[in-house]
């Protein structure tokens, strides 16, 4: 667990470095028109924030969540899941401008069309893989929720069903590494507000910025998304093995468990709904309502769900102790 956090800080504060230590070096030495000083310092803080904010998603937060849950349950170190997952999503997004600002001219017209080939594929795509993966690992969770409720107390359970499971459906989920592979299926979907803005803003920076300079931007993107996805994944796999690691502790980790298993599905119907609504004629009355649902701050919900659970098991332990020391001293 300390090695996992310790890779963590040194990554994310090194593309932070790299990320802001570029924008000093490259960006704001450029003479820009008089009047925009503050230009390229809004753009950078913009950029690092919409990293930041794409990180609470609610695919990225429920995907994160999900795996390192799975991972613990096979004793696998999980804490750099967050992190790998999120340098998955930003090779797509780093790509995807560095296309935009040296001038191939092929990706801007596709983002502004809501008919594009690029647009329709991403509209189908996004969905339907992050949906997919939700399912196959809510569902591998949830054989893992059913065998321990099943166990004797104080049992410790085997993670041999995980990892059978993940390899009938072609899946090891066996590393946190593999997660950068998720992350880059689920980046090419191009179908997040954060993702749009952040090559919309590259975009408008080359017209006043060298190539060169403009691909700082995505790079902050990148640490900002890096930091938050990091600490998501440190800290969901500090409180599953929290959970996991005394049995006496069952509801609050069954509690957790239902939390992340439950998002995920939902996370995953709205996708599917909102392709289904798209692509299937006639369908739209059945599924507009689930596909409409924004989940906007949901990423932020599990996230804060997931802390209320630990802080609760944290206050019920801390009080059987202070009860059984109160009944010792009488």
């Amino acid at each position: 667990m300390a090695s996992d956090t310790r890779r963590v800080v040194v990554t994310v504060a090194a593309l932070v470095l790299i990320a802001w230590g570029g924008f000093v070096a490259l960006v704001l030495p450029v003479d820009l028109p008089a009047g925009t000083s503050t230009f390229g310092v809004g753009l950078a803080l913009t950029a690092f924030a919409l990293g930041a904010r794409h990180a609470f998603d609610a695919d990225h937060v429920a995907a994160i969540d999900n795996t390192t849950r799975t991972l613990l349950a096979e004793k696998r170190p999980a804490g750099t899941a967050g992190l790998w997952f999120a340098l998955g999503h930003s090779t797509i997004v780093v790509g995807a401008v560095t296309v935009l600002v040296v001038g191939v001219g092929l990706l801007a017209p596709q983002l502004q069309s809501d008919f594009s080939p690029l647009a329709m594929f991403a509209g189908i795509w996004g969905p339907l893989v992050s949906s997919a993966f939700l399912i196959a690992v809510a569902g591998l969770n949830i054989r893992s929720l059913v065998r321990s409720r099943s166990q004797p107390e104080g049992e410790q359970s085997a993670g041999g069903p995980v990892s059978r499971a993940l390899i009938r459906r072609g899946i090891r989920l066996d590393r946190p590494w593999k997660m950068y592979v998720v992350g880059l299926l689920f980046g090419l979907g191009f179908d997040t507000a954060s993702t749009i803005a952040l090559i919309v803003l590259a975009g408008g920076a080359v017209v006043a910025l060298p190539w060169y300079a403009a691909l700082v931007f995505p790079l902050l993107f990148t640490a900002g998304m890096a930091l938050c996805d990091g600490l998501n994944g440190i800290g969901m796999s500090r409180i599953y093995a929290w959970g996991i690691e005394d049995r006496s502790r069952r509801r609050f980790d069954t509690a957790l468990l239902s939390m992340s298993v439950l998002s995920a599905l939902l996370v995953a119907a709205v996708g599917l709904a909102s392709v289904a609504v798209e692509q299937v004629p006639g369908i739209e009355p059945v599924l507009a309502p689930l596909a409409s649902l924004d989940l906007g701050v949901f990423g932020f919900v599990i996230a804060g769900s997931a802390a209320a659970i630990y802080l609760a098991g944290l206050l019920s332990r801390r009080s059987r102790r202070i009860g059984s020391r109160t009944e010792t001293a009488r």
